[in-house]
């Protein structure tokens, strides 16, 4: 997806949003907000979003020295998913359609995203996770996510939000001989790194790789080696949430999405798709 005029207001507001919670000092914020501004103001309107967002926390943190504003709010949503996990668990065990209700709640997790909502409250979050069990979904992009990943010998899972990546574990287990899970390589909003994957208890669940990259999404010429390989090797790319959805959505490779609406400029994108609703979307299978 390419920027748009409308995701400057939102750029704008986010820098706002940052600068207060790193630092307290006016004079800092003025300086953060007149270099971003600066940047924004050349905006590539052919590159995601997310791209821009990359550079506008590489100017955040130069200024700053702050490389992780939002490492207790992640903390803090791991810690709440790991709590709901085993309600989640039994949930699919007594479901009559175990792969569908799985697929429901994997997408349900990416709720939990303080980028895209910068109000969203963790507070809210079992019932936003709960909701999605009697949200329209579509069933039969599902079976055939289904039959794909069945017949799929290497599939490469990229992950999204902290929190979200706890509940990810219900898809990924199942299928753990032949995923490799991807992260990102250091610390953007409030997106899963190696760290958070430790503490959501991904660590041994499958192969883990990161993408050396900051983007909150997958851009490939700024990944590392590994991570290409992977990405160009799999039979099948689970990519889940917004960001990755960006900055993805024209790749040639097989890939399904799965995601909530959370912005207007991606509900757009996607047929004028309603905010806060379920996505299967499969491409190039």
């Amino acid at each position: 997806m390419k920027s748009a005029l409308e995701c400057i207001p939102c750029m704008v507001g986010h820098v706002l949003q940052v600068s207060g919670m790193v630092t307290d000092c006016p004079d800092t914020r003025k300086k953060i907000v007149k270099k971003t501004m600066a940047r924004i103001a050349d905006i590539d309107f052919d590159s995601s979003p997310p791209e821009m967002a990359r550079t506008l926390h590489q100017i955040i943190r130069d200024i700053t020295g702050v490389d992780d504003p939002y490492r207790g709010l992640k903390d803090k949503s791991t810690e709440i998913a790991l709590e709901l996990l085993p309600e989640l668990e039994k949930i699919v065990k007594n479901a009559t359609d175990k792969f569908e209700t799985i697929v429901r709640l994997v997408i349900a997790g990416n709720i939990i995203d303080f980028g895209a909502d910068s109000n969203f409250k963790l507070s809210t979050a079992k019932d936003r996770v709960m909701e999605v069990l009697s949200m329209p979904l579509n069933l039969d992009a599902v079976k055939k996510l289904e039959a794909k990943i069945n017949a799929a010998q290497n599939i490469l899972y990229l992950c999204d939000n902290c929190g979200e990546a706890v509940i990810d574990r219900l898809l990924i287990q199942p299928y753990r001989d032949k995923i490799t899970i991807a992260v990102r390589g250091g610390a953007i909003l409030n997106d899963v790194t190696r760290r958070e994957a430790e503490l959501s208890g991904l660590y041994g669940l499958a192969p883990l790789i990161d993408s050396g990259d900051r983007t909150p999404g997958t851009v490939i010429k700024f990944a590392n080696p590994v991570f290409r390989e992977a990405f160009e090797n799999a039979d099948l790319i689970i990519s889940k949430g917004q960001g990755n959805y960006e900055t993805l959505s024209d790749t040639d490779r097989p890939v399904c999405f799965l995601l909530r609406v959370k912005c207007p400029e991606v509900a757009k994108n996607l047929s004028n798709a309603p905010l806060g609703s379920l996505h299967v979307i499969n491409r190039n299978f």
